[in-house]
């Protein structure tokens, strides 16, 4: 009998051990994120910088392994089968092409509110943009973190404007239309057909509410703006082959967002391009179903697995990325390759250093290499301006979305669930009824599947 006991504890005590070390074994991973051949330089840049940090101030136990993938159908496919499997990449980015509503929904990623209450963590919300925060928030839960992110706006000229009767203060794709129906004009929207289908594209989900599974394609005011976008899309003639324009003369609006950026220093430098062309540079906000309302979207942005064993860890990443000195780099100053410039940090000191910083930049206007005591005047009468139009539109933001306006057409939605139908109706291949039908239909059956 006390063979037998001996037997049963020493089989126990084998048992605990090997639970042990496979759990001590399990702690000592490195955290994951998965990426097709460093395509995404932003976050693997931010990876790797976070690596040499963990063996300043952490320990290499803390350091993120990044997997590189050939294919991106392998990738996703891999991460959708692992997360379901209870497994998975530790960190995950928006730029993914993911499902990321159905993922929320299906609780496949960590409460960060959670996490940092569990861990102490010394992040505090109250630092940062919450406008742009929140869009990350799903029924009260903090699923998504953006890192850096962009006002959706335009730049056009005041004498554009005035040709086309226009009244910037009282925006509307109605009037636009209407203005733009004689035949005589020859115009393009944007400068090229891409930034058109993206244009399209913000328009249409502005029409879904994936949290609430909701559309309203049938509603009066989707169908009538449908009449004027479609006829706008279709005439314009930055959609054809070749066709080129100049930002002063032949085209309506240049998205600062997709043309020049959308950091502070690309539009101011768009911005002084027109001044110094001795036209009125305007800035207004793209468009949106809420009238003069300005938006924005994230540009970068990223989740942690709820499956993830590591997530004390994981959390360490997300303060590492949120502090002040990473959100720095959303500035010219940057010396990053691949570290999004374009982008405004959502840290609000680091915000303040942005401004800072491009309220010092001057303009060589003589391109002599040297900088004048009347070129530093000149600098400062066009950034006086920048700034109270520029700093007024990100004070007005009252919305975001969690994706990036660049690369709209690549989300799972746009290009995996509609991207077949809107193309077929831009290209005339159907009508606007049979277009509402299928949109309808196909979202419908993506949300609630």
């Amino acid at each position: 009998m006390y063979i037998k006991l001996t037997s049963i504890f020493l089989l126990l005590a084998i048992l605990l051990c090997f639970a042990s070390c496979s759990k001590n074994n399990e702690d000592g991973q490195k955290l994951k994120y998965y990426t097709i051949n460093n395509e995404d330089s932003v976050c693997v840049e931010l990876i790797q910088k976070y690596n040499n940090y963990c063996l300043k101030k952490l320990d290499e136990s803390y350091q993120i392994e990044i997997v590189d993938f050939d294919s991106e159908d392998t990738m996703l496919t891999k991460i959708s089968t692992e997360i379901m499997a209870g497994k998975g990449p530790d960190i995950i980015s928006l730029n993914q092409k993911l499902p990321f509503e159905k993922l929320i929904d299906n609780g496949s990623f960590a409460d960060i509110d959670e996490l940092a209450k569990l861990y102490k963590s010394d992040i505090d919300f109250d630092d940062y943009n919450s406008t742009i925060m929140d869009c990350g928030i799903y029924n009260g839960k903090r699923y998504i973190i953006p890192i850096a992110y962009c006002p959706n706006i335009l730049i056009t000229t005041q004498e554009i404007l005035d040709k086309y009767n226009l009244e910037n203060t009282n925006f509307s794709f109605k009037e636009l239309e209407i203005r733009l129906s004689d035949k005589d004009h020859n115009y393009a929207l944007f400068g090229n057909k891409d930034e058109t289908y993206k244009f399209f594209l913000s328009y249409v989900n502005e029409y879904v509410d994936f949290y609430n599974k909701t559309t309203e394609f049938s509603s009066d005011e989707f169908t009538e703006s449908l009449d004027y976008i479609g006829k706008m899309i279709r005439n314009d003639n930055s959609r054809k082959e070749g066709t080129t324009w100049d930002i002063i003369g032949n085209y309506l609006f240049r998205t600062s967002q997709l043309s020049f950026d959308g950091s502070m220093m690309s539009t101011l430098n768009s911005y002084f391009y027109i001044y110094n062309n001795n036209s009125t540079p305007v800035i207004i906000p793209n468009y949106n179903k809420k009238a003069n309302a300005v938006s924005a979207f994230v540009q970068c942005g990223i989740a942690l697995n709820n499956n993830s064993n590591n997530k004390e860890k994981a959390l360490a990443f997300i303060q590492y990325v949120l502090s002040y000195d990473i959100q720095k780099l959303w500035s010219e100053s940057s010396s990053s390759s691949s570290i999004v410039v374009r982008a405004l940090p959502v840290n609000k000191a680091a915000f303040e250093y942005v401004i800072d910083h491009t309220s010092k930049r001057v303009y060589d206007i003589n391109d002599d290499g040297e900088y004048e005591k009347s070129e530093e005047e000149y600098s400062d009468e066009i950034k006086t301006k920048f700034f109270n139009e520029y700093l007024d539109m990100i004070n007005s933001i009252s919305s975001c979305t969690l994706y990036d306006y660049l690369e709209f057409e690549n989300t799972y939605y746009n290009s995996s669930v509609i991207g077949d139908i809107v193309n077929d109706y831009l290209n005339g291949d159907i009508s606007k009824e049979k277009f509402i039908r299928q949109l309808t239909a196909a979202t419908e059956i993506y949300l609630t599947e």
